[in-house]
């Protein structure tokens, strides 16, 4: 009666955790044991996504024969939850394949991501093209792209460099826009896949949330949660309070564009300490116009001055402490594809400010309402 009950569950492969009966001496009654409560969850999940059909559902063999059973010859990426491969899948196309390491956090960081990128399209967010949920694994498979930003920031021209700003303002410009929002939570250069042509797409959603909040002020009341993402990129609103929406992606977006002005890495060892935070080294630099101690020597002052004003500028809003004086990602997007506009704003700021006769800008400070024009005008020593 058991195996029979349980073939209506388990399918061949599938691993139960736990069968309970009221006591240990009980004869087994089919209404008194129940599959445990994750496993079953587990289970629903993938039937969810198996029944909207939109991606392959890959097998272990599949999977194994396209990298070659996993050669380390293949492995081209590694993170702290997931080990990536190049594959060649039998129709003959280029993939990766992102295998999550086996943690207590590897099923639900597999579902939320393939949950998460199933329903999203954007020439700037990667391209899930199915996964592997089995006992061997959880994997997730992707169109290739052959580096990342960190891999190749000393290479790009100013050009790449403000098309890579742009293209990743735009993808997550996309997510805040749906509804409900999805929260990325981990921008950082190695997120940031590049193709030979330098086009970005944004990647590894497995840590991603999506807001479901309606009230913005009330994410100040919510429970602490675990903080996960990257250090050097992340919000001070979050790492203390754990507070979760928009704008600590933002801050996120505002240290990838301090990476593409510089040409230094987020995070940086040095003689003198260990570890070193570009944005405490940035920021000071920040508000003295265009600092060319700012500037990427490799560079070789091929850059367009307007440009990299306009860059610098965004990165010195998306920094600011208090999330609330951040600008979205839409006026982001605008700042950058029209430079002028946002340095005719901040010389508009600059004139309130000598008008007024004080270097406390405080007082034209901006809320969550202010718009494009308005946000200039903040004040400096919060950033």
């Amino acid at each position: 009666m058991l195996l029979r009950l349980l073939h209506l569950l388990v399918v061949q492969g599938d691993s139960v955790l736990a069968i309970h009966v009221q006591h240990s001496d009980d004869i087994f009654d089919p209404n008194t044991f129940h599959i445990h409560e994750d496993f079953c969850k587990s289970k629903q999940r993938l039937a969810a996504l198996e029944a909207k059909g939109q991606d392959r559902h890959f097998t272990y063999d599949e999977l194994n024969n396209a990298t070659e059973s996993f050669r380390p010859g293949m492995l081209i990426g590694e993170g702290a939850h997931s080990q990536v491969y190049r594959a060649i899948l039998e129709n003959g196309q280029d993939a990766a394949v992102k295998v999550l390491k086996t943690s207590k956090y590897s099923e639900e960081i597999f579902f939320r991501e393939v949950e998460i990128l199933s329903g999203l399209k954007h020439e700037n967010i990667v391209q899930i093209l199915g996964y592997c949920c089995c006992k061997e694994m959880y994997a997730i498979v992707y169109n290739l792209l052959n580096s990342n930003l960190k891999q190749r920031l000393n290479q790009l021209k100013w050009s790449e460099r403000m098309q890579l700003a742009i293209g990743l303002a735009k993808a997550l410009e996309y997510l805040h826009s749906l509804s409900p929002p999805v929260i990325h939570k981990d921008v950082n250069s190695s997120n940031i896949l590049l193709s030979e042509d330098g086009k970005p797409q944004l990647s590894d959603f497995g840590s991603a949330t999506v807001d479901f909040s309606t009230n913005q002020l009330s994410s100040t009341h919510k429970k602490p949660i675990h903080v996960i993402g990257t250090f050097g990129y992340l919000a001070p609103e979050y790492i203390m309070y754990g507070r979760v929406d928009e704008k600590i992606d933002v801050y996120s977006y505002g240290v990838v564009l301090l990476e593409l002005i510089t040409g230094k890495q987020a995070i940086q060892t040095s003689p003198v300490s260990n570890q070193e935070s570009l944005v405490v080294w940035a920021r000071p630099l920040l508000t003295c116009g265009l600092d060319e101690r700012l500037i990427d020597p490799d560079l070789k002052e091929d850059y367009k001055e307007d440009e990299m004003k306009a860059m610098m500028i965004v990165a010195r809003l998306c920094l600011l402490h208090s999330s609330s004086r951040r600008p979205t990602m839409k006026t982001i997007l605008q700042f950058l594809e029209e430079p002028n506009y946002v340095l005719e704003m901040q010389k508009k700021r600059e004139d309130l400010v000598c008008k007024n006769g004080s270097k406390d800008e405080s007082d034209f400070g901006v809320d969550a309402n202010s718009g494009p024009a308005d946000i200039l005008l903040e004040d400096d020593d919060e950033v």
